[in-house]
């Protein structure tokens, strides 16, 4: 078994991290006069893609204009955000193979760190309720079996342990507010980016105390269906996105709800609408009465009402990406740049940001 991270590629990453520590890892672009000091601090930040091979971080306010790109070694996915130590991480897009945390106030770089011996990330993290620990999604090389890497913040990010036993390739982890890790569980084995187990996928959304002790799991009755994107709406309630791999022109639902104890509940739309998102959803929001969801693929976003779970508008946004709640109103990113407002479904905005978004938002609470 060789290790994901090779000499060559720690060597590579080693250089970025000196250069990001030697020259200037962020750009600061000046606020417009008309915009309030609370426009011009920090929030959302996500991935974005330059140009051919450069990939950069994005600090942006709460509309979604950049404030300072920080460089990154090679294309990113999430991002984790621990507000209270003003600390960042992006994590490479899978197999992922660093992960950097930088202060998003100032864009220095604080830790490059390449995937542990024999491990790569699957793009996502998040941090304790209390921010004291990172969970990283990671996979083991040769297996795929799935691994959340934790990390203790006030070590400098070393890694003390992992948590396994939940299956293959884990995609993203949240954090409830009871302090359980709930992950999304794709079930497939692949190399590189290849999957090589279509036919005997194991997917699951399965649930982990903070002990890594499996504590639920739940299943989808179509095992073709590779649990990946998650959310929750603030409480109880996990929402999750799935890649959809039959059969090129079935088109099921891409979209569950999930409360402890009980069964997934299937989002509802109809096929030919299903059909738009191409079989993949990307970012996912909820607040207590919407649920909003992205698909790149399919150049769209959806709006599910969450008392019924019946699709409500389907709405056209090229390379629709990140999608984030927060204070009362959803913001979505685009690749093509643009950033779009919705509130209370009557209030849709739109404006050019010159950022072309990759995959992810988060939101600095």
């Amino acid at each position: 078994m060789q290790p994901m991270v090779t000499d060559q590629t720690r060597r590579r990453l080693l250089k970025a991290a000196l250069f990001s520590l030697s020259a200037p890892t962020s750009f600061a672009v000046s606020a417009s006069k008309k915009h309030s000091s609370e426009q011009a601090s920090a929030g959302l930040i996500g991935c974005s893609i330059q140009g051919r091979d450069r990939f950069s971080v994005v600090v942006a306010d709460r509309l979604g204009m950049p404030l300072r790109h920080v460089v990154l070694p090679e294309r990113g996915h999430g991002v984790a955000i621990n507000s209270v130590l003003g600390h960042a991480v992006a994590f490479a897009r899978r197999p992922g193979r660093f992960m950097l945390v930088f202060n998003y106030h100032t864009g220095k770089t604080i830790r490059l760190s390449p995937a542990s011996h024999g491990r790569h990330y699957y793009g996502h993290g998040a941090y304790s309720n209390d921010g004291n620990w990172l969970y990283a999604t990671e996979g083991e090389v040769g297996t795929s079996r799935g691994i959340i890497g934790v990390y203790d913040v006030s070590k400098g990010y070393q890694k003390v342990t992992e948590f396994s036993g939940f299956g293959l390739g884990p995609h993203e982890v949240i954090v409830m507010p009871d302090n359980t890790l709930a992950i999304g569980v794709g079930g497939v084995h692949t190399d590189g980016r290849k999957p090589l187990n279509i036919d005997a996928m194991k997917p699951s959304l399965s649930y982990l105390n903070d002990s890594g002790e499996l504590v639920d799991q739940v299943t989808l009755a179509d095992k073709k269906l590779s649990i990946r994107h998650l959310a929750h709406d603030g409480g109880n309630t996990v929402l999750c996105g799935q890649q959809y791999r039959g059969e090129p022109d079935d088109y099921p639902s891409l979209l569950a709800m999930h409360t402890k104890g009980s069964t997934l509940k299937l989002l509802q739309a109809e096929p030919e609408q299903w059909a738009r998102f191409k079989h993949y959803i990307a970012s996912i929001a909820a607040s207590d009465e919407w649920i909003l969801a992205t698909s790149p693929r399919g150049n769209c976003y959806g709006i599910w009402s969450k008392s019924n779970g019946r699709l409500v508008e389907l709405n056209v946004l090229p390379d629709a990406s990140g999608v984030v709640y927060n204070r009362d109103e959803f913001r979505l990113s685009s690749g093509s740049g643009t950033v779009t407002k919705v509130q209370d479904l009557s209030i849709k905005q739109s404006i050019n940001t010159n950022v072309q978004w990759d995959n992810h938002w988060s939101a600095v609470i």
